[in-house]
């Protein structure tokens, strides 16, 4: 383990949706402004693209943080497995304590319905984010999504109070390209939102943050192996972390001062071959 000689508390370059690490760009900090007025205004839908690898994930993680804390609605997030047409309707009413089974997506419709139309039900305004949505082929899943953003809350009195549902979809930006032909679904996502790869600068300060935040010195890496660690990731939240973790490691093994160009092009060579050397 690195940390030790380094002087880290942890790792700071782990690939996983920890809050305390995330750096904020302008376009990050809109981004989740925007989702969570989405939310908080009850719209029906709104749509998340970026490449892989450039923080979509945290920044639904973020969201989900927000409306929980203040209890704006509940939070709900779901996985596409590509194949099963009904695995998206199993997951949701699994979510909503309706763990039915069911045979198509009519009947998951129906049994959101009713408990939506049922005022002692008390069925409360649901976010449901759907992680990796460019995987959805069947154009089932899509009619389905459709219906949920149909269905409304009904009060005592019998009347529509608000929508059931706000939809969020989050994925690669071949999302895009698959909701152009459903223009009814599109109609009722009010948001479209792409996330940049970060800047030279921005990946600076995102290697700097997440080193400080570890309890290390930020320059930890000297200025010309920043400059090739930008230039070999793109900016991409996912590849900086996986060549920052690679030359710490390699400059523990070898007992280096500070990391420089030499380590980051051999981590670089080691982790994303393919990548630097296009």
């Amino acid at each position: 383990m690195y940390t030790t000689y380094w002087h880290l508390r942890e790792q700071p370059f782990q690939n996983v949706t920890d809050s305390r690490f995330a750096y904020l760009s302008d376009q990050h900090l809109e981004s989740l402004a925007r989702l969570i007025y989405l939310v908080s205004s009850r719209k029906l839908g709104g749509v998340l693209t970026g490449p892989y690898g450039v923080g979509k994930s945290m920044i639904l993680q973020l969201l989900a943080q927000k409306v929980r804390s203040e209890a704006l609605s509940r939070y709900l997030c779901v996985e596409i497995m590509p194949g099963e047409t009904l695995g998206l309707a199993r997951q949701l009413l699994a979510l909503i304590g309706q763990d039915q089974p069911i045979s198509d997506m009519t009947a998951a419709i129906e049994i959101v319905r009713a408990i939506c139309n049922d005022p002692k039900a008390a069925f409360q305004h649901t976010v449901l984010a759907i992680d990796e949505a460019h995987l959805i082929k069947d154009r089932t899943i899509y009619d389905f999504l459709q219906m949920l953003t149909n269905i409304s809350v009904l009060g005592r009195d019998l009347t529509p109070q608000y929508p059931a549902f706000t939809l969020i979809l989050s994925g690669h930006v071949d999302l895009i390209k698959n909701l152009v032909p459903l223009e009814s679904l599109r109609q009722r996502l009010q948001l479209v939102w792409n996330l940049e790869p970060l800047t030279e600068t921005q990946t600076w300060e995102y290697i700097h943050h997440r080193i400080r935040t570890a309890g290390g010195d930020i320059w930890l890496f000297e200025e010309v192996a920043l400059q090739m660690i930008y230039q070999a990731s793109h900016g991409l939240p996912r590849l900086i972390n996986n060549l920052c973790d690679a030359a710490l490691m390699l400059g523990c093994a070898s007992h280096a001062a500070k990391i420089g160009k030499d380590l980051v092009q051999q981590a670089a060579n080691e982790v994303l071959s393919p990548i630097f050397n296009t």
